[in-house]
């Protein structure tokens, strides 16, 4: 499977999903123009990935801002990790945030009730 990687910019996250190196991660900012546009290699990798069938799968995302629009493109993400967990794959969102940070915090809890994934908040150092 090939390897995903997306440079971050001044609007938009830097994401690396490698699955023969099992790195699954997500950092940055998030407010693309088009987050649509933005995310759906990520959907379409994560799509194609499926095949694979993988036994377990940890995304780790460092999101420091989200912009409206990309809360809900981060949210059909995780739903799609969440057809993982119902296929039998043990998946964990690793969800990084600053200490000062409650938004981001919040937004990960409010990810873990929609979508019913495993999530591990952990505080930057």
């Amino acid at each position: 499977m090939n390897r995903l990687e997306i440079l971050e910019t001044g609007n938009t996250p830097y994401i690396l999903f490698d699955s023969s190196a099992n790195v699954f991660r997500i950092e940055g900012k998030s407010f693309p123009e088009d987050c649509k546009e933005f995310y759906s290699p990520v959907i379409a990798w994560l799509d194609k990935f499926k095949a694979v069938n993988p036994k377990t799968l940890a995304v780790s995302f460092n999101l420091f801002y989200l912009s409206s629009s990309s809360i809900i493109s981060v949210k059909q993400l995780l739903l799609k990790l969440a057809d993982f967990q119902s296929m039998g794959t043990d998946v964990t969102v690793i969800w990084n945030y600053d200490d000062d940070d409650d938004d981001i915090k919040k937004t990960g809890e409010d990810y873990l009730k929609i979508t019913k994934l495993k999530f591990q908040f952990q505080v930057n150092p």
